[in-house]
């Protein structure tokens, strides 16, 4: 009954993640000034793409949830532990709290810069810690949700603490399924930035957007310069005949001579 509970709790707190990540990327991580109704609503397919990227970080799904999956079940067994050494686990005893705590959760998180550089190599270690975000992401909500079946089941735990748990695990996962860096550390492929060069960044705000170009042409549709064989061409100058048919005072007069300036004497 506790371990059908913990695979509830695990699809929901891996759901709830989710939803919260993908509600922090859009107000927090890319805010802007005005939202569309069907981003704030429509969220399922965002959701699932988002985990679906947390499965794929490796580059293989079956790997990545493996990975998850079996790791979420080590965190649940290691919640077991401290039944072993003291009260049964679901009890209100300090080593169950120790033992539900997220703490393998937090020593892959700082310790997986370390561990990648001294044992990562090509090979079966390589494609582990290219899927550290489904690892990582395996141990903390497996964890939360053990705590949290313990709580729902027996109700001897504070729920305090598995609140506390839920926040730690929670906040750093925000970063990492959105693929930033949390405290300067980065775990699977980082978010790719594509910029959009057909947007006119010196345009007004409400202005509509410039015309796409042909992304096989560097140039313009439009010829800069006019055909010779177009009738507004015309090596001769239109609207002018003759240079000596210009009015009198132009360039066509002869030059003045002496014999026009009188003596004013």
């Amino acid at each position: 009954m506790e371990f059908a509970l913990f695979l509830f709790f695990l699809i929901f707190t891996t759901a709830l993640t989710a939803v919260i990540s993908y509600y922090a990327d859009l107000l927090f991580f890319h805010k802007k000034d005005v939202y569309d109704r069907e981003e704030i609503t429509e969220i399922l397919d965002p959701v699932l793409k988002i985990f679906m990227g947390v499965l794929t970080s490796g580059g293989e799904l079956v790997i990545g949830g493996g990975l998850f999956f079996g790791f979420a079940l080590l965190a649940w067994l290691w919640s077991l532990l401290g039944g072993a050494v003291g009260t049964p686990h679901y009890t209100d005893a300090p080593g169950n709290y120790f033992f539900n705590a997220p703490l393998l959760f937090v020593v892959f998180l700082f310790g997986f810069p370390f561990l990648k550089e001294g044992f990562s190599s090509p090979g079966p270690l390589k494609q582990f810690f290219d899927a550290g975000r489904a690892v990582l992401s395996g141990l903390g909500l497996g964890a939360w949700s053990a705590s949290l079946a313990s709580w729902g089941l027996y109700h001897e735990f504070y729920f305090l603490f598995v609140l506390l748990s839920g926040v730690v695990v929670v906040l750093p996962l925000c970063y990492f399924w959105q693929g930033r860096a949390f405290f300067g550390i980065h775990i699977g492929p980082k978010e790719k930035f594509v910029p959009n060069w057909d947007e006119d960044i010196y345009a007004e705000p409400d202005s509509p957007p410039s015309p796409a170009k042909n992304k096989n042409s560097n140039f313009t549709d439009e010829d800069p310069f006019l055909n010779d064989t177009d009738d507004t061409f015309s090596a001769e100058p239109t609207g002018l005949g003759d240079w000596d048919d210009i009015e009198e005072g132009g360039l066509g007069d002869e030059p003045p001579s002496l014999d026009d300036f009188e003596d004013p004497k």
